[in-house]
C-alpha cells in the first residue's frame, strides 16, 4: 500500500463534467444513473448481475455471520439477518437485482460502535474486505477522510470504498471501473446502504463512470477531488494513461492511496 499527498497543477474544468458532480437530480427517479451505452443489454428479466445472499458477497466471498470487522466498519452480505436487524432472516423489501428499499432506514452503528456495510453478490463486484489490499484501503480511509471531502474511487468494484468514505462524511464519490458489471454492482450497493442521495442538499452522492469516460482534468468538482484511492492490480497502476487520469483529477495537495 502506498499513500501520499500529491501536488497537481491547477486546471480549468468543463461545465459539462462538473455538472455531473453538482447535479441536483434525484436519482431515485430512475433505475440507474450510469451512461446508457455502459449498461446496455447487460441484463434481462431472467438474468441479473447482482443478487442478495445471507453469507456471500462481492464475487462470491463468504463473510462471517456476525460480519467482517475492519477499521470502523462491520461488513455483511446483503441478506444477512444480523446485519439487517432482521431476526428471521426474511426480507420482504428486496427489489430488482437484489436491492432493498432502505429509504426509511437510517445508518446506525452496531453494539461495538462499528458502522455496518452490506454488499450484494455481483458479477465483477470485487471487494468485500476479505482481500488484504481492500482491508488496507478501508483502514487508510478511516483515518484520511474529512467531512465534506470528494473521493475518486478508481477501480471501484463493489463500491465498498465509496460506501465507507460516504459513511465517514465524504460528500460525494466518483466510482470508476473498466467493467460495466462492477459499476452496476457498485451503484446498487450504494443504494442498498442508503447513501445514494443527500436529501438535505438535494444532490446525488455517487457517480459511476466507465474508464472511457474519464479524461485528464475532467472529473469531479473544480480544482479536483480531495482524495483518490485506487485498489487495483499494480500492472494497471503504472500505465501512463491511468497515472494521468488519476493525478490530473486530484486537487493540489490532495491525498492518494494506491493498493493492489
Amino acid at each position: 500500500q502506498l499513500s501520499t499527498s500529491f501536488s497537481s497543477p491547477p486546471s480549468s474544468r468543463s461545465a459539462i463534467t462538473t455538472s455531473i458532480y453538482n447535479s441536483n437530480t434525484n436519482d431515485e427517479s430512475s433505475d440507474s444513473d450510469l451512461t446508457d451505452w455502459v449498461i446496455e443489454n447487460l441484463e434481462n428479466e431472467n438474468e441479473s448481475i447482482t443478487r442478495s445472499d445471507p453469507i456471500r458477497a462481492g464475487e462470491g466471498d463468504t463473510l462471517p455471520e456476525n460480519g467482517l470487522a475492519i477499521a470502523k466498519f462491520r461488513i455483511f452480505a446483503a441478506d444477512n439477518s444480523v446485519g439487517n436487524g432482521n431476526s428471521n432472516g426474511i426480507d420482504h423489501d428486496v427489489g430488482v437485482g437484489g436491492v432493498r428499499d432502505n429509504s426509511n432506514n437510517d445508518c446506525e452503528e452496531d453494539d461495538d460502535g462499528l458502522i455496518p456495510i452490506r454488499l450484494l453478490w455481483g458479477r465483477n463486484g470485487w471487494g468485500t474486505g476479505v482481500h488484504p489490499s481492500t482491508r488496507l484501503c478501508l483502514e487508510y480511509l478511516s483515518n484520511a477522510i474529512n467531512y465534506g471531502d470528494t473521493l475518486l474511487d478508481y477501480g471501484c468494484g463493489s463500491g465498498i470504498l465509496s460506501i465507507s468514505a460516504l459513511h465517514l462524511g465524504a460528500i460525494h464519490s466518483i466510482g470508476v471501473d473498466v467493467e460495466a458489471e462492477s459499476l452496476i454492482t457498485a451503484e446498487r450497493n450504494i443504494r442498498l446502504n442508503n447513501l445514494h442521495f443527500d436529501e438535505n442538499y438535494g444532490t446525488k452522492r455517487f457517480t459511476g463512470l466507465h474508464t472511457r469516460e474519464v479524461l485528464p482534468f475532467e472529473v469531479g468538482p473544480p480544482g479536483g477531488v480531495d482524495i483518490c484511492v485506487a485498489n487495483i492490480l499494480v500492472g494497471q497502476l503504472v500505465r501512463p494513461s491511468m497515472v494521468a487520469a488519476i493525478v490530473t483529477n486530484l486537487r493540489v495537495e490532495g491525498k492518494l492511496c494506491l493498493s493492489g
